[in-house]
């Protein structure tokens, strides 16, 4: 029995201290990230704060000074993730709230930036350019597409007797955005196009007109607290035919749903509409990604199927890619390429269909944008190839031509 206490009494003495190391553990990444923030070694600060989270090693101070850190390297999705943690300790501390609000909106998460907004300060929504309205945002565009597709540059084939020949265009488009409630949004959009058409018969022109297609377009979306978004969005378009000066209906509708993530922000898309008197079903994966977890540099990819049982073609598939970067303080370019076959694509949430004439078979562009406080003036080029028919009795065949559009675009958010 004397032994046997002797050996517990032993065991306890070397125990101790290593339970008292243990219990000034926290003590000691306290202090240590407290001089890492006062030095500014943001970097190793946030190694720490690493280091001790694979411990198990969680409090307030940690993880105000995480968000600081990541702030300071302007990695602000991450930012506010801390944010967020240190917030729900201290939910009416106005720095972390303004820290916050900033970290949500630099990193891309619009929506979590107007909520929380509504509930900083009077003083700090005056600074930050706050007001309260119902109209969220308007936006105007327009633009002019040329082509090289006319009679001089390409006659029908031997055999063929017809040449639709779809040609110079302009467009132009107005969107209003409403925010319903704190977390409901609706979108309306009206779209003109007007398209020059030629028609021409073993060479010889027939046939002139100008086209119009008017496109209606309604979004409603909804934004829950854990940064889901989900809703429904269709459109009504009136689309003048090549004969006779008639004009068809057309509608379609889609759902979507997406969850931001720190980083990415996934989101599946599936749609109906009838182009062309014909039941048309797509579906839609894109995935938005900020791997510097601020909006200097973004990207977007994304891949689409359309099936349409009783079509010319039953399957098409699309697949595109956009990177955004920031070159100056005020001024971003978005570069965007997408390839396959874009016959009645609905992407953008039905604000953009591809419901041409001719089906685009391929397209690259290149967009600049200046933000000025609540106003974004943007300016593109986008080159576009397309598919064009000759027809006779019995046979057709395929030619590609060239489209050069030029657009211009303003936004103004309330």
């Amino acid at each position: 029995m004397y032994q046997l206490g002797i050996t517990f009494l032993l065991i306890a003495l070397a125990v101790s201290p290593l339970t008292a190391q243990e219990s000034l553990r926290p003590e000691q990444i306290d202090s240590l990230t407290y001089r890492q923030y006062l030095e500014g070694d943001y970097r190793s600060l946030i190694e720490t704060s690493l280091n001790a989270q694979e411990e198990g090693i969680d409090f307030y101070y940690l993880n105000y000074r995480t968000a600081l850190a990541y702030y300071a390297l302007k990695n602000y999705a991450k930012a506010a993730e801390f944010y967020r943690k240190t917030l729900s300790e201290t939910p009416d501390d106005p720095a972390l709230k303004e820290g916050l609000y900033y970290a949500f909106l630099l990193s891309g998460q619009n929506e979590n930036a107007a909520i929380l907004a509504k509930t900083l300060a009077p003083h700090t929504q005056a600074t930050i350019g706050h007001k309260s309205s119902v109209v969220d945002n308007i936006s105007l565009s327009g633009g002019y597409l040329m082509n090289d597709n006319n009679p001089g540059s390409l006659s029908p084939t031997a055999g063929q007797d017809s040449l639709n020949q779809y040609q110079n265009m302009v467009f132009s488009a107005l969107g209003i955005g409403f925010r319903l409630s704190e977390r409901t949004k609706l979108k309306l959009g009206y779209q003109f196009y007007n398209t020059r058409f030629q028609r021409s018969v073993a060479s010889a022109l027939k046939k002139e007109d100008n086209l119009s297609q008017h496109q209606l377009v309604a979004a409603l979306e909804f934004f829950t607290p854990n940064s889901i978004t989900w809703g429904l969005s269709g459109g009504y378009y009136n689309i003048e035919s090549i004969d006779n000066n008639l004009s068809h209906s057309a509608y379609s509708l889609l759902a979507f749903f997406n969850k931001r993530f720190t980083y990415t922000l996934p989101e599946i898309a599936v749609a109906y509409s009838n182009f062309g008197g014909v039941d048309q079903y797509q579906a839609k994966g894109s995935l938005t990604y900020y791997p510097l977890g601020n909006l200097n540099f973004y990207g977007i990819t994304s891949a689409a199927m359309i099936h349409t049982p009783k079509g010319w073609t039953t399957e098409q598939y699309i697949f595109s890619q956009l990177f955004g970067v920031k070159l100056f303080k005020q001024i971003w370019i978005d570069a965007n390429a997408s390839f396959g076959n874009h016959l009645n694509y609905i992407t953008d949430r039905s604000f953009l269909v591809y419901d041409t004439y001719d089906p685009i078979k391929g397209l690259a562009g290149l967009s600049l944008s200046w933000y000025i406080k609540k106003i974004t003036l943007s300016a593109g080029y986008q080159w576009q190839q397309k598919e064009g028919y000759a027809y006779s009795a019995t046979d057709y065949s395929a030619y590609k031509y060239n489209n050069h559009l030029i657009n211009i675009a303003l936004l103004w958010n309330f």
